[in-house]
């Protein structure tokens, strides 16, 4: 989220703590707002009145009474992160077909990804590029590596490959360990053999439909708990694959899928991400 240079040191921590509250499970509200009502009542008095001082009485005295304010000032920073994780999941659920995802806004284009990706064990960051299309917009966090995520919301143009190289340098600068590229349209043949090889995914808008299907029937599954500033396992939750292979058929890049019918239930393939229009499947043992 951008940041106004005029913002005051109260503000800024507010929306410091406002990000992390949206990274969280919701209990942790309540917890830290708990935590900042006895910190201000019964612990920081003691420990200024023992400056021994006339102000540090003063203080001591001021804590105590602020300290409900305090409490309640978290409680309503906890309540609007709580919203804003209500609004994403239910901007992802309502979901459908192509359409629906050409029609968000890139606001919501960015918020939609970083849910569908938050849902796959990811802890994710929102950092607000500086507007639409404009530089790295999710930073994924799984153990203790980060992934760049850039979010182009372009309903009917096709991205080239030097959207792909800038995101490749922007990755080198950081030390990423990869990048994605998400966009409603498709990528140029270009842009798909820039990335081949490297750990750089392009996710095209059947792609991210096939995606944003795949954990709305996950949040369905028994069992099944939204990852908040937690680690997932690959075998809890498949990751995005980032070395995945072009379709043997139309040369798209290919989507890390699971079986959920017939004899092969339950066991992983890479599948077109141009599918039901290509059917495309390369066996993952056989890109081990």
């Amino acid at each position: 989220m951008g940041r106004r240079r005029s913002q005051s040191a109260a503000d800024r921590a507010a929306d410091e703590l406002g990000d992390l509250l949206t990274l969280t499970p919701w209990w942790v509200g309540p917890v830290i707002a708990l935590g900042a009502v006895l910190s201000l009542r019964f612990i920081l008095p003691p420990l200024i009145a023992l400056a021994g001082e006339p102000i540090g009485t003063i203080f001591s005295s001021v804590c105590r009474q602020v300290a409900p304010l305090g409490g309640v000032a978290v409680l309503v920073i906890w309540g609007i992160a709580e919203v804003k994780k209500f609004s994403r999941r239910r901007l992802l659920d309502t979901r459908s077909d192509l359409e629906s995802l050409r029609a968000l806004t890139w606001q919501q284009f960015e918020q939609l990804v970083g849910e569908s990706l938050r849902r796959r064990g990811y802890v994710v960051q929102e950092t607000g590029g500086g507007g639409a299309d404009g530089g790295v917009d999710l930073r994924l966090h799984r153990e203790g590596k980060t992934t760049l995520v850039q979010c182009k919301q372009w309903r009917s143009w096709k991205l080239g490959v030097k959207v792909v190289r800038e995101m490749f340098g922007v990755m080198a600068s950081e030390a990423a360990t990869a990048g994605i590229i998400v966009t409603v349209g498709q990528f140029t043949r270009d842009a798909k053999q820039f990335a081949n090889g490297k750990p750089l995914e392009l996710i095209d808008g059947p792609a991210l439909l096939e995606l944003v299907k795949d954990v709305q029937a996950r949040s369905h599954e028994p069992g099944f708990a939204i990852a908040e500033a937690t680690t997932t396992t690959p075998e809890q939750s498949p990751p995005v694959s980032f070395n995945s292979p072009q379709c043997p058929k139309c040369g798209s890049p290919m989507v890390l899928r699971t079986a959920r019918k017939g004899s092969n239930a339950g066991s992983q393939f890479f599948g077109c991400s141009q599918f039901p229009g290509c059917r495309g499947i390369v066996n993952l043992e056989s890109t081990k």
